[in-house]
């Protein structure tokens, strides 16, 4: 599935708490928003509305999120995707708005990979490239400190005011990790799955949740049970990045002059990968790697 958009060219946008940093797939410290993106709908032209949270895993634009999150943007009758966007952090504040291209849905689990445009529409043999975060398959210890970063709770951003520059917010959530649930008899969310304290906030649906730098999993549901100063009230439910090893994707756009595209043998390039299968070949790093 596929789609397009009547949004062109680099927005300018003021992001609110933005004082962290986080570690990249080769351990270099930056600010959150250039690999942790929002996810967008267009609603009508020249105004999206934030609808959850989004992290890059390669290169060249694939990010993963909650697959109730990307549900919102197919339209099943015709098989496409409605006009959405991720963000592309540039130099000098400038950011690109990247169409989201094609939606793979992982079965069984609220895990979806979308994969965004890797061109600008003016500079077609000028690829993008960005940030991609550290993945880990390994379980934290009960009562170990978690962090996620998301965008919840932002008014819908305006581009057609030329006076005015629409504001984003962004925020970490900090808690705790309180069980790993390998059989679950939840009926909402009937898959293994961690519990933490962290508190989530609607549109932080899809983030990534992270332990000493590295993500171990995806935000999915969460409930808060009252005001408090600390996190006692909080329960939430992140997918475990471990239920995404056997998750297939269609490259539908993959530079050829990447190093990526050239560590697929030819006998693979037209055919859906593994996520496992696209470690191994270095497109997403994990920590230990995968084997």
């Amino acid at each position: 599935m596929s789609g397009s958009h009547n949004l062109k060219g680099q927005r300018r946008l003021i992001f609110v708490k933005m004082e962290y940093s986080a570690m990249t797939g080769d351990g270099t410290q930056i600010l959150p928003n250039a690999g942790v993106v929002p996810i967008m709908k267009e609603i009508e032209k020249g105004k999206l509305s934030i609808i959850g949270t989004g992290f890059y895993i390669t290169r060249y634009g694939l990010f993963l999120s909650a697959k109730h999150v990307l549900e919102e943007l197919v339209d099943y009758q015709r098989g496409t995707i409605l006009p959405s966007f991720i963000f592309h952090h540039e130099d000098e504040g400038e950011v690109y708005l990247r169409t989201i291209r094609s939606i793979s849905l992982v079965n069984k689990v609220d895990l979806a990979i979308g994969q965004a445009n890797n061109y600008k529409e003016e500079f077609p043999q000028s690829p993008l490239t960005n940030l991609r975060v550290l993945l880990t398959t390994e379980v934290p210890q009960i009562g170990s400190n978690l962090v996620t970063f998301a965008y919840p709770q932002n008014k819908v951003l305006d581009f057609t005011q030329s006076e005015t520059i629409p504001e984003v917010k962004a925020d970490f959530y900090e808690g705790l990790f309180l069980k790993h649930v390998t059989n679950s008899k939840h009926s909402f969310i009937p898959y293994p799955h961690y519990e933490t304290s962290i508190l989530i906030k609607d549109g932080a649906s899809g983030g990534p949740v992270f332990a000493n730098g590295r993500v171990i999993g995806v935000n999915s549901r969460g409930w808060d049970f009252g005001e408090a100063e600390d996190d006692k009230n909080n329960l939430s439910y992140m997918v475990p990045i471990r239920e995404l090893l056997s998750a297939e994707i269609e490259l539908v756009q993959l530079p050829e002059i990447s190093w990526e595209y050239n560590q697929i043998p030819d006998s693979q390039r037209n055919k859906a990968l593994t996520v496992a299968e696209l470690a191994r070949l270095g497109h997403i790093e994990f920590e230990p790697p995968v084997m």
